[in-house]
């Protein structure tokens, strides 16, 4: 009987030991757990803010497209009044050239 009673004993620590070993590594994964609960919102919100600064820059990219069509539009405008103004230039020469009347007029005058 001293004998069960020992060993009752020796299994009930035994078990305590062991159920207490059970509470530590609970506590431990629950912590965990937390832990990585509060990484998965970080990230959450970095995936978030990620996703706006690839939107705005998809939007800026739209506008500086918009602007070097723009700006190839000008550049070609300008070519054309660039040679409208030689030509122009051209029969103002030749017309001065060819007139009548001697002496320099005023460009304003034509």
């Amino acid at each position: 009987m001293l004998f069960q009673f020992h060993l009752i004993k020796v299994i009930g620590c035994d078990m305590m030991y062991l159920l207490f070993g059970l509470h530590q590594e609970n506590t431990a994964l629950k912590e965990q757990v937390e832990a990585l609960v509060q990484e998965n919102v970080i990230l959450k919100r970095a995936i978030c803010i990620q996703h706006e600064r690839q939107k705005e820059y998809e939007d800026r990219d739209v506008v500086l497209q918009q602007l070097k069509q723009l700006v190839s539009q000008y550049q070609e405008q300008v070519r054309a009044l660039e040679v409208n103004n030689y030509a122009l230039t051209m029969h103002l020469k030749q017309a001065e050239q060819s007139s009548s009347i001697p002496g320099r007029f005023h460009p304003d005058v034509f």
